[in-house]
């Protein structure tokens, strides 16, 4: 009875670190997030990459669970666009995500007001919409979903949950907040395994953001 005494005891202490050391945060970011093609699945004796420049709006709640460390987790929305020119030929591609973030964030304090964050952490990310559209010699196609397995058929039909990690640095004056993250898959975003090999789409993402605390 007194080992369940003292474990509870322990919870409701570490509760109340977190409520009295817990944060608020929402930033605004530039994201770039790459896919790599490898050669199976681009039919070739190359492989080859897509680069999307877009946009992120995350928030965040940080939990203290000791002095200087926090667990952090929120809801972050992300979208890039990119092109990929060959010749006359064009491939555009687009990009929307959802992804739940969980940290683990140790603090320096270096100065009055002023922190330097280092962290690493898995995330969940959903794929909202994924889609392609060829052009070729001023003519344009119709936008194609690679969730739509009438179009891409059942073999080459992307994933739409994956799997990754991160790690990146927060730096903090009073409220004011800028990050630098680099993460990258566990799970493909589409990975299928034929006679002939396993062609594979990976992703990676990076990602500079400001924000306010509260």
């Amino acid at each position: 009875m007194k080992k369940i005494l003292m474990a509870a005891a322990l919870l409701v202490a570490g509760a109340s670190i977190a409520n009295a050391e817990g944060y608020n945060r929402v930033a605004l970011s530039y994201d770039m997030q790459h896919f790599s093609f490898n050669k199976e699945y681009t039919g070739t004796d190359k492989s080859e990459g897509r680069n999307l420049n877009g946009f992120g709006v995350a928030y965040t709640h940080g939990f203290g669970v000791a002095e200087n460390m926090f667990v952090e987790t929120g809801l972050g929305f992300n979208a890039g666009f990119g092109t990929e020119s060959v010749g006359d030929y064009k491939q555009k591609m687009q990009n929307m995500n959802f992804k739940v973030p969980v940290n683990y964030v140790y603090r320096f304090n270096v100065a009055d007001g002023i922190t330097i964050a280092p962290y690493a952490g898995i995330n969940f990310k959903l794929n909202v919409a994924t889609k392609l559209r060829d052009e070729y010699d001023g003519q344009k196609g119709d936008w194609v979903s690679v969730f739509d397995k009438d179009k891409m058929g059942d073999d080459f039909t992307w994933n739409r949950f994956q799997m990754g990690w991160q790690v990146g640095v927060g730096f903090s004056y009073a409220k004011y907040y800028l990050g630098i993250q680099y993460g990258t898959d566990f799970i493909p975003a589409y990975s299928h395994k034929f006679d002939g090999g396993t062609p594979k789409v990976n992703s990676s993402n990076l990602n500079i953001a400001v924000g306010y605390t509260f």
